[in-house]
């Protein structure tokens, strides 16, 4: 309950007691729920990116428990609705209506593995309730830098854990021998590619907390020059290019064809359109976007092997890729289930038991591609409403970058902006977005752009 529904019929001295009690009460409960949330967020790459059946199932429950703590809190006014959750009505309208879509394909019988589609129902209602606890929780300059240093420290981990672990003569896997892609970086990620996917989208949030920090205009001459560059040696500003760099090292390493492609061209096409939209077409921004592209990728991806990654692109052809096989066969899937679809994560037993895998093609248990997946799962219907939630973010992390004056949210606008273009780019050879702390991943960033476009402004130092 906010101070300010203290009655006046208490005498004054009583009623600053009471409102003074009732503020500790709501900063202790808020605080508390974030900090349970942030711990969630911190584990859930952990058991192999809680991409088995217990883990999912787990991260779902913790989740939704998280969400409900926030709904007892509400009821009892120590948590406030955000002017980001009043704004994101409309993704927040789509994605519950998912989760009753997928509801009704188990009612009617439209799913051909009810057991799959019922826990893609649980761990669709967990992600609604992640992208809620994001839009009430993180409602401060200070929460989003701190939210966002988590998530990085997160990547970093992973970066450090996937190299070591490379590097060795052990190879492991969550402290598991690791079976498949040895020689290849992939942290506690059973695939390469989803580790890849994964340090994309911490990288967009690293740089835009980076681009945060830019200075807007050019020091004025050599000695103000000097005096930037010694701060920024010192600051947090050269440990978060630190990590940077470590993450990239980390994504080369995975020798992710598609990870390495969507992750530049993101960063190419993303920096751009934010120095247009955030009116910094300044020397600064130029030269940071630049060594970002010179300095990891040239020196830093050459010492680690992008030259593998070259070569894999090059040699990569539709005689050697079966991915092309599938994603026909998945083309054929969802038109004729084109409306209502097999039933959420149920592709694996269309695929197989349904006649649609062809003769010439492999065994997947995902269509290697996020769109043509989703869409032969949850049908048009379903996919309309993610799309619907996706386009509608993405426009709103466009529009803070422009309107918004905070430089922290701007940096927000960009890492949801960027993370989410990486990951889109990335879903056509892939399926990241099935894989269960990405798509936790993919769904704050998501949140995040409803954060930098609604959140109140505060005072910051230029």
């Amino acid at each position: 309950m906010p101070a300010s529904d203290v009655r006046v019929c208490f005498p004054s001295g009583t009623r600053m007691a009471v409102a003074q009690l009732l503020d500790r009460s709501y900063h202790r409960a808020n605080t508390a729920l974030y900090c349970y949330f942030l711990v969630v967020l911190a584990w859930a790459p952990l058991p192999l990116a809680s991409n088995r059946d217990w883990s999912t199932r787990l991260l779902a429950g913790l989740l939704l428990a998280g969400g409900l703590w926030a709904v007892v809190l509400l009821l009892l006014r120590h948590l406030r609705v955000t002017p980001a959750l009043r704004g994101a009505w409309l993704p927040l309208a789509a994605l519950v209506l998912v989760q009753l879509w997928v509801a009704l394909q188990l009612a009617l019988g439209i799913s051909v593995t009810p057991d799959a589609t019922r826990q893609a129902l649980l761990l669709g209602c967990g992600l609604v309730a992640a992208f809620v606890l994001v839009l009430l929780l993180v409602d401060s300059r200070e929460r989003v830098l701190f939210t966002t240093r988590v998530m990085i420290w997160c990547g970093v981990f992973q970066a450090f854990f996937a190299g070591a672990m490379m590097m060795s003569d052990v190879e492991q896997i969550a402290f598991l021998d690791k079976i498949f892609d040895r020689g290849s970086a992939s942290g506690t990620f059973v695939n390469r590619n989803h580790l890849a996917g994964f340090l994309e989208m911490n990288l967009a949030i690293g740089i835009g907390m980076l681009v945060a920090q830019l200075h807007s205009s050019p020091a004025a001459n050599w000695r103000e020059f000097t005096r930037r560059t010694i701060d920024t040696m010192l600051s947090r500003k050269f440990r978060l290019r630190l990590y940077l760099a470590i993450m990239v090292i980390a994504l080369v390493l995975t020798r992710s064809r598609m990870g390495n492609s969507a992750f530049f061209t993101s960063l190419l096409v993303c920096g751009a359109l934010g120095m247009v939209l955030q009116r910094r077409v300044t020397r600064n921004a130029v030269v940071f976007f630049v060594s970002l592209l010179l300095v990891d990728m040239y020196i830093l991806g050459n010492w680690f092997g992008v030259d593998e990654v070259v070569e894999r692109l090059r040699n990569t052809s539709l005689e050697e890729e079966h991915r092309d096989e599938v994603a026909r066969d998945s083309i054929v899937m969802w038109r004729d289930h084109f409306w209502a679809g097999t039933g959420a994560d149920t592709f694996f037993l269309a695929y197989v038991d349904g006649g649609y895998m062809s003769e010439d093609s492999l065994y997947f248990r995902h269509a290697e591609n996020d769109y043509l997946e989703l869409g032969s799962g949850f049908g048009f219907i379903g996919f309309s409403l993610l799309a619907t939630t996706v386009l509608a973010s993405l426009r709103q992390a466009l529009l803070a970058q422009r309107r918004r004056k905070s430089r922290v949210l701007q940096g927000l606008g960009f890492a949801s902006t960027m993370g989410v273009s990486s990951i889109l780019i990335h879903s056509f050879s892939d399926f990241n977005l099935h894989i269960t702390v990405n798509s936790l991943w993919f769904i704050v960033l998501l949140a995040f752009a409803w954060v930098a476009a609604f959140a109140r402004e505060g005072r910051e130092q230029a």
